[in-house]
């Protein structure tokens, strides 16, 4: 899809608004970040809205911020994750003639989520999902993109809800690390998401200079010549968030603190001036 919002355009990804472990408890608290952008993109995972019992509550709260964004003339665009597949019908923005690439990130690993509790049954539905697909839609960034919305969606019910209160405090922590397994699979996550993200630039997107993600709550920038991948972490502990930034010809990273229970823009951690791949590029 081809979007080109009004500048500065500001990003930010895995609000999982309505999930217990999220560190926004009222959208209200990110009015500060808005500040100073014309458009918003919410990059996945906004919202909590894949388990039945979720979806209620997931969509008030992702409506409650559209209408904090309306509010503040802001206009919100929502991409697709795998906590909120239906959340639009975004599942990735290309911005600036295409050198900038903004998806939530879950295309990137066969079977979704391998860090999930429920990992063995995302890769077997992904599995039999991609196999439905014929070799021309295989090959076709958005059937891909829709195959792995698919995926949260028909295992909706595999996981517990997130929005309920039976896992307070330690327990909802301890939770997050159960089974042992799962830090492992974090780690492995987190180390292969640059290289993944940079090659589903050079397949399918080979003039994009930068990537945009979230998915793995894991911020940061990677230089992958020729590309740049960013990823905006998210709004769970415990590595803190980050804004990308995009205004007339450049792009920046900063970093969101809390303050007085609201959400600001912090530090500067990153800045590019944004230009396309050429062919001379390498790519």
């Amino acid at each position: 899809m081809s979007l080109t919002p009004t500048e500065p355009t500001l990003i930010l990804s895995d609000l999982h608004l309505g999930h217990r472990a999220s560190r926004i408890k009222d959208p209200e608290q990110l009015a500060p970040v808005l500040q100073g952008s014309s458009s918003i993109i919410f990059n996945g995972d906004t919202a909590e809205m894949r388990h039945t019992t979720d979806r209620p509550i997931g969509r008030k709260l992702a409506a409650e911020l559209a209408r904090i964004c309306h509010q503040e003339g802001k206009k919100a665009f929502f991409v697709t994750g795998n906590h909120d597949p239906t959340v639009s019908n975004i599942n990735h923005l290309d911005l600036h003639q295409g050198a900038v690439l903004v998806t939530h990130g879950d295309i990137l690993f066969l079977g979704v989520a391998p860090w999930s509790r429920a990992a063995k049954h995302y890769l077997m539905k992904h599995r039999e999902i991609l196999g439905d697909l014929g070799p021309e839609d295989f090959t076709d960034f958005e059937k891909r993109l829709l195959a792995t919305k698919r995926t949260a969606i028909e295992l909706e019910l595999i996981e517990p809800a997130l929005t309920d209160d039976r896992w307070p405090g330690l327990q909802l922590f301890l939770r997050q690390f159960w089974p042992p397994f799962r830090p492992l699979m974090i780690l492995k996550a987190w180390w292969e998401t640059p290289g993944k993200a940079a090659n589903l630039a050079r397949v399918f997107r080979p003039q994009a200079r930068y990537i945009l993600v979230g998915h793995t709550h894991f911020p940061g920038v990677w230089k992958i010549d020729p590309r740049i991948v960013i990823n905006t972490g998210g709004f769970v502990a415990c590595f803190g968030a980050c804004a990308a930034i995009i205004d007339s010809k450049r792009i920046e990273l900063r970093q969101v603190d809390s303050y007085k229970r609201k959400f600001v823009l912090g530090k500067r951690l990153a800045g590019y001036t944004i230009d396309p791949l050429r062919p001379t590029d390498g790519f």
